[in-house]
């Protein structure tokens, strides 16, 4: 499917923004246990949310194919638009978590972290069957704690296991398998890498105040130019600091070298906690780096996933530059940027402390929330200067989530309208009041551009249903006013109004 209109636009058909608008999020995994689960991690009460997060992608028969935590497989051919569709397990995975996928003799081997089984099939999506755990050589199950395992494939068709979850285990662990038998390994298994307190990103705490311990997790190798690259997350998944760590050696089994500075981290604004995540390369050169985001609206679990590009640097370390406006996947960034951020804004109504500005305040884990009868709200935000609109972005809010009572997730019926200084509309608005497509994150082009906009309007109707919606971030996205004669302009249209 297709999000963008057909009208002509400004900017290129291969445009996203982080994090990403990926349909049908799964429930979290604290819905799976809500009935014996206490309130820790809960930003509240015990409740329903969503994420998706942990993301690990194959490309395969030109497609992507993301497996996330929460049992599910997203698929795209253009890394745009994103199609939910659940594994075929044969009634067999009841849940997954930190899956991992890797091709190896001819079939798709899965496997997932807190359950040492590993399962094949024909396809990425299946249908799977169980091949069994996998055993050491001296015929016992792996050990330690099976968690966040990653396979991968070499181009000899060698076939590799790491996996690690510090400060059990005490490091990132990787040891070969036998292609042909999945379930047996080929050689012993080494640690590969351990926590190291000279890499300040790597200690434990918001602000790495616990120096003498780490969480090193999120194992996932890919190789290139000869090069294996074993990345790891770290910190800890639940801090705007965690990151993404990279060692690079000549052998997938190691010894690595490690990189002193994080590949991947965004500590502030809308995408951040920017770890636990691959690289997948497909069509053309480009690699791809796929994170974590976190949200923390409800559980500190509860997160969402964005991509960059990764930078393979001169020297051999890489970095992947962390976006939060739109961008292309052919061109790169766009010069967008956010205008609507901590500025003006009235709504219909609020309800609690979930005030109309917690909508424009570039924070993912604060809400706008309108009074439960409000059944048709609105959201009103004052540029407070003319802004070509190109794209806008709407991170949705789902405030009473209810899996046990039958209240699921739906699709938001909403329209965006842009008006000028005079309140008179510009450009057309975007009328999704028959959106039938659902989408947590909704990110759309603005087509043709709303010229010379000062208000950005958003109303949606509440579904029939028990459900209602709120909105954690509206960002309305456009060229900043740079030359003297726009900021000349700007002032005097500024002084006639006052």
């Amino acid at each position: 499917m297709s999000l963008l209109y057909d009208q002509p636009m400004s900017l290129p058909s291969d445009i996203y923004c982080n994090p990403l608008s990926i349909p049908d999020y799964a429930p979290g995994v604290e819905s799976f246990f809500r009935g014996n689960t206490d309130s820790d991690g809960f930003s509240g009460a015990v409740c329903d949310y969503r994420e998706l997060a942990d993301p690990e992608l194959i490309y395969d028969g030109g497609k992507w194919y993301m497996f996330c935590s929460g049992s599910s497989a997203y698929v795209t051919e253009d890394l745009v638009n994103w199609e939910y569709n659940p594994i075929d397990t044969n009634g067999h995975i009841e849940f997954q978590y930190a899956p991992t996928i890797a091709k190896a003799n001819g079939q798709f081997i899965l496997t997932a972290s807190r359950q040492n089984m590993l399962w094949s099939a024909p396809t990425p999506l299946g249908p799977y069957k169980a091949l069994g755990p996998v055993q050491e050589t001296d015929g016992r199950e792996l050990s330690p704690e099976y968690l966040d395992p990653s396979l991968f494939t070499d181009d000899d068709g060698r076939l590799y296991l790491y996996w690690g979850c510090s400060p059990w285990g005490g490091g990132i662990y990787g040891v070969e398998l036998d292609a042909s038998n999945p379930t047996r390994t080929i050689g012993e298994k080494r640690k590969l890498l351990e926590f190291d307190p000279s890499h300040a990103f790597e200690r434990f705490g918001e602000y790495g105040e616990v120096g003498n311990m780490s969480w090193m997790e999120g194992a996932a190798m890919f190789k290139h130019d000869g090069i294996y690259y074993l990345q790891y997350a770290t910190n800890g998944t639940v801090f705007r600091h965690y990151a993404i760590g990279v060692a690079r050696s000549l052998s997938p089994l190691g010894p690595f070298q490690m990189q002193h500075k994080p590949a991947c981290i965004s500590p502030e604004g809308m995408v951040t906690g920017t770890g636990h995540g691959g690289w997948v390369r497909g069509k053309g050169e480009d690699v791809w780096q796929f994170y974590t985001c976190l949200c923390r609206r409800l559980h500190w679990f509860e997160r969402r996933v964005g991509m960059d590009r990764v930078v393979f640097e001169p020297n051999g370390e890489v970095h992947v530059d962390v976006t939060s406006t739109p961008q292309s996947v052919s061109k790169g960034a766009l010069g967008l940027v956010p205008v609507s951020v901590r500025k003006a804004v009235r709504a219909s109504s609020f309800e609690g402390g979930c005030f109309p500005a917690f909508a424009i305040d570039e924070c993912p884990h604060t809400w706008w929330s309108p009074k439960a009868d409000d059944a048709a709200p609105w959201i009103e935000i004052n540029l407070r200067h003319s802004f070509d609109i190109e794209a806008l972005q709407i991170c949705w809010a789902e405030t009473n989530l209810d899996y046990g009572k039958g209240i699921t997730p739906e699709p938001v019926k909403f329209k965006a309208e842009f008006f000028d200084k005079d309140r008179k509309p510009v450009g057309s608005p975007l009328d999704c009041m028959d959106n039938a497509h659902e989408l947590l994150i909704d990110f759309r082009a603005v087509a043709p551009v709303a010229t010379n906009t000062r208000f950005v309007r958003i109303s949606f109707s509440q579904p029939a249903s028990p459900l209602r919606h709120g909105i954690t971030e509206i960002t309305a996205f456009a060229k900043p006013i740079s030359s003297l004669a726009e900021i000349t302009e700007t002032a005097a249209n500024a002084s006639k109004q006052a």
